[in-house]
């Protein structure tokens, strides 16, 4: 799987001044800064669409900073945490972000990562199920065990589900979980599979019976695809929509979230495919 790396350059002038051990009288800077990104390439062959990467700069950065008196936006209008700001906007809308450059002469840079390449906080959304004894306590253990990987903001009411691909098996107990992380979309679905492990869960067969299972449904409102060789990870979920233990937890708790490749919202969504099941096979516990 190749990888790249991937640049977009843009600039804002600005006003601000240092008091202190500076004592500087607020003036006029120009600003260039680089936003890189990092990662393997999708099946069409790109990282990331640079036109959304153009329009959310303009949006959110250079409107937010173009001709603005820094010294209101920053305590410190150092550079350095202006870069810092940028990635932390800039990473919470693309995961693949790893790098910001911000310059004042071209012989000067400055350079943010962030810590372990995570930048802000993102809000993941997952799907539990289990259908082997206990099930749900399961599903139980992998709530708390969440807290490992960040902080478990909302845990949708349980639904007993019949399974679906393979029949002659147990019913599941479902859930979708809202998880405040640090991690990438691809370090967190490494770490959900360590924990599926830890767990007790075993490979089977494809739609078999299991201990755990724990997906990544949204990451922020990103559509991503990633390919390590051993993880491939897609952006939503590409099955979501299609599946009633999925759309009828998620419709408890973000109801009014707009599918990101869809673009349409959880309950609609869920709406939708009921219409087209007819008969629900999904209740609450």
């Amino acid at each position: 799987m190749k990888k790249v790396y991937l640049t977009q350059c843009s600039s804002f002038t600005a006003r601000h001044g240092h008091k202190g051990t500076l004592n500087e009288a607020s003036h006029e800077h120009h600003f260039t800064y680089q936003v890189i990104f990092y990662g393997p390439l999708n099946p069409e062959g790109f990282l990331i669409d640079f036109r959304e990467v153009q329009q959310f700069l303009q949006e959110r950065i250079n409107t937010t900073l173009d001709q603005a008196d820094l010294n209101t936006l920053f305590t410190n209008p150092t550079t350095e945490n202006i870069a810092i700001w940028i990635f932390e906007q800039t990473r919470a809308r693309f995961a693949q972000l790893v790098r910001v450059r911000v310059s004042e002469a071209l012989d000067r840079w400055v350079e943010y990562e962030g810590e372990g390449r995570s930048g802000a906080l993102a809000q993941a959304v997952l799907a539990l199920g289990s259908n082997i004894a206990p099930a749900k306590e399961n599903v139980d253990r992998a709530v708390q065990a969440l807290a490992q990987l960040g902080e478990v903001k909302t845990v949708s009411p349980y639904i007993l589900s019949k399974p679906e691909g393979f029949e002659n098996q147990s019913d599941f107990i479902n859930a979708v979980v809202i998880l405040q992380t640090s991690l990438g979309p691809m370090e967190l679905l490494k770490k959900l599979k360590e924990l599926e492990s830890e767990l007790g869960r075993t490979p089977t067969f494809p739609n078999g019976p299991r201990v755990i299972d724990l997906d990544i449904l949204f990451y922020n409102d990103q559509v991503l695809f990633e390919d390590d060789d051993h993880f491939p990870l897609f952006i939503p979920h590409p099955r979501l929509h299609e599946r009633e233990f999925v759309l009828k937890p998620l419709s408890y708790i973000l109801p009014d979230f707009v599918h990101p490749k869809l673009q349409q919202p959880i309950y609609q969504l869920y709406r939708d495919l009921m219409k087209k099941k007819g008969t629900p096979t999904c209740r609450i516990l």
